[in-house]
């Protein structure tokens, strides 16, 4: 039986019965594992997802939602700037959808914050919409009344703790006090965005620690994610000759701070020490190695995804998807104690 359906499955598109009699289970188990798999046992859930693997079973949504008038496209919408955003967050959210049996879309919000608040209504506004999660901050002035689930993660403030592991800023903390303990006592701050909750919140941070430690932050320049941003903040550091310490948002503005400071003659992390975060692949490769802030984000967008499926269902979410991540500081070459110490 088993050898007769993963022989049907190789010469047409496996179904859900042909699933159903590889795992050993009814077709209406298969399909309650497509529509909300954590109403299975979990040796139920293991046979089903590894006879969906073996067979590579891919869901007709066109078909389900003709037979069943539910919604199978969710819209993931990732900033302008997107070569900036993090490829695992979006993979994990991605992965999670296509588990959940649902096609993912992605959309780059683009413009001031009432063209994208026009965007977004419009996007809610589609026919087949099931629901849509959002890597970008929702716009204040966006008026949303579709009924149309929709999470945007790492929405709301650290103080408020759900789905802050995205907007969570303790971390900058954590960058100061091992700064500080390195001898460092005048530090520098390039800031993401401030209609980013992530950038308000290590900016935040970072001004608390500098308050509590007793220490003194010469200055905070804004930036947009970019090198390029952290490049001309770069060069306002250069000037500052009591800077020894920079604690940037990001890793691309870390690296525009490095370039900077290296055509000033300013050595890293000789003269001044650099940190940044999100811990990008390329960071441990540079010359010098990038000392960065690590967290999980796969799993991040992969929870955010769960959570958004939760509300399409009329759920609960899982309780993991509203867990704080524990931050690594991933300690590098661009670091040093300060120069003299």
């Amino acid at each position: 039986m088993v050898q007769e359906a993963i022989g049907r499955a190789k010469t047409k598109a496996p179904t859900i019965y042909d699933v159903a009699e590889l795992a050993g289970v009814s077709h209406q188990t298969v399909s309650r594992y497509l529509k909300n798999k954590t109403a299975l046992k979990a040796s139920t859930l293991e046979r089903v997802e590894k006879a969906l693997a073996e067979l590579n079973y891919s869901p007709n949504l066109a078909a389900r939602s003709l037979r069943s008038r539910e919604r199978y496209r969710v819209v993931v919408v990732v900033p302008e700037a997107s070569l900036y955003f993090p490829a695992r967050m979006l993979s994990g959210a991605a992965g999670a959808a296509h588990a959940a049996g649902y096609r993912v879309d992605v959309v780059a919000m683009e413009g001031t914050a009432e063209a994208r608040a026009l965007q977004l209504k419009t996007l809610l506004a589609g026919e087949d919409l099931a629901g849509i999660l959002s890597f970008v901050p929702r716009p204040k002035s966006a008026v949303l009344d579709s009924g149309v689930p929709l999470v945007v993660a790492g929405e709301y403030d650290n103080k408020m703790r759900a789905r802050g592991s995205l907007a969570d800023g303790t971390a900058a903390g954590k960058i100061v006090e091992h700064l500080a303990s390195l001898g460092h006592r005048n530090f520098f701050h390039v800031a993401g965005p401030s209609a980013w909750p992530s950038a308000r919140n290590r900016k935040a941070a970072y001004e608390e620690a500098i308050a509590e430690l007793g220490l003194n932050s010469v200055g905070i320049a804004p930036g947009d994610w970019s090198p390029g941003s952290g490049y001309t903040a770069g060069k306002k550091i250069a000037a500052l000759s009591e800077v020894t310490a920079v604690v940037a948002a990001n890793d691309q503005m870390a690296i525009g701070v490095i370039r900077a400071l290296h055509e000033h003659g300013i050595s890293v992390p000789r003269d001044v020490s650099v940190f940044g975060w999100d811990d990008m692949a390329e960071s441990s490769y540079l010359v010098p190695s990038l000392s960065s802030v690590h967290m999980d984000l796969e799993a991040l967008g992969t929870r955010a995804m769960r959570e958004l499926v939760a509300r399409i269902r009329g759920t609960q979410a899982t309780p993991e998807a509203l867990i704080l991540d524990p931050m690594e500081l991933i300690v590098r070459e661009s670091v040093g104690p300060v120069r003299g110490a």
